[in-house]
């Protein structure tokens, strides 16, 4: 199936919970694969090829991530996951784990998605409004300055000049809202639209907060589901890296750390180092180390700093709201007055 879009995050995070489940009743991933083909309506070729790609793959190797690889659709880090999970014998704990992880991908991308569609829906009014004042209103009121005599100044013909270009040249502007529509759906409604949104906020706001506590929270999440695999810590670093696509210095101090464990230091003494913790739950790490649930600790965190940067996302929808109302009423009732000032001044001369 390669060539066909990837599956989205929530389509994976489905399909692990699933491969979870058959495995912990204790039935094979060729068994579990042949009861989802069975499943799949028939009008649904996509999956239905999916599966049997699978299913024909498992027969011929017996190999379950070799299975993910030949359909094309699935993320490379499942893959990988997948991977170290059959070479460790804990394939259902990776497969839950890789659940949990994508399903908080798929909320924190809806997140993103509520955040930016409304803005962008009140800058769609605000540029219709502003529209319709210059190519409708505008020319209004200079046919009353004309039938009084007198012309349009200042701003106001500023608006009536560029209506008049608007009308003349209409085409341009109808090919740019073309454009911007369609790279706001396929934006919002793509996978690789989806891909490209996450990288395009994390270039914007890579010195902000808010990503470098979701990149806190991925990297939790693969050093959890990689201790709970039973991989090492050298390869943990690695496996953690591969998901910091825009923090390279995130990166870079993850490397730093792979290096430092292998001088000899403790998983909690470096990480605590890189900073990508708060003090508070660099200390959890250390004690969860201690008592040997490093991994359930990172799992915690990873499920609190989402629940952060929810909260944090919606904060900034309720302030940017009143603030887009604020702008679009100004300049709304800027254009207003530079047309309406002064004809109010001719019609107090003229009384």
């Amino acid at each position: 199936m390669k060539g066909h879009k990837m599956l989205s995050n929530s389509e994976v995070a489905v399909f692990c919970e699933q491969s979870g489940m058959i495995l912990e009743s204790g039935l094979s991933m060729l068994e579990g694969i042949s009861i989802m083909e069975e499943d799949v309506e028939p009008h649904n070729t996509e999956y239905k090829k999916m599966y049997e790609d699978m299913r024909m793959c498992l027969e011929e190797t017996g190999i379950f991530h070799e299975a993910l690889t030949k359909t094309g659709l699935f993320p490379s880090y499942v893959i990988q996951m997948t991977k170290i999970g059959e070479e460790t014998g804990n394939l259902d704990v990776v497969m839950k784990g890789l659940a949990a992880y994508y399903e908080r991908e798929e909320n924190t991308m809806q997140d993103i998605k509520s955040a930016i569609s409304y803005p962008l829906m009140i800058l769609c009014m605000l540029l219709a409004i502003m529209l319709v004042m210059v190519v409708k209103v505008v020319p209004v009121f200079n046919q009353v300055y004309e039938q009084l005599g007198t012309q349009i100044t200042g701003p106001g013909a500023v608006l009536l000049k560029a209506g008049e270009a608007l009308k003349q040249y209409w085409i341009i502007p109808t090919v740019l809202l073309c454009v911007f529509v369609v790279g706001v759906w396929w934006l919002l409604k793509t996978t690789k639209g989806n891909v490209a949104l996450r990288r395009l906020t994390g270039k914007v706001f890579s010195t902000k907060s808010i990503v470098k506590r979701l990149n806190s929270a991925r990297v939790s999440s693969a050093f959890s589901m990689a201790l709970q695999s039973g991989m090492d810590y050298g390869r943990s670093f690695d496996m953690a890296a591969t998901l910091l696509e825009n923090d390279e210095e995130t990166k870079q101090k993850l490397m730093n750390c792979k290096e430092k464990m292998f001088e000899g230091e403790s998983f909690s003494k470096v990480i605590r180092e890189t900073e990508i913790y708060s003090p508070l739950q660099s200390r959890m790490i250390m004690i969860a180390e201690r008592t040997g649930e490093a991994d359930q600790a990172l799992s915690k965190i990873a499920v609190q700093i989402d629940g952060e940067v929810t909260a944090d996302i919606q904060n900034f929808v309720s302030v940017i709201e009143p603030t887009l109302v604020i702008v679009l009423s100004v300049l709304v009732g800027g254009m207003l007055l530079s047309v309406m000032m002064p004809l109010m001044g001719i019609l107090s001369v003229i009384g």
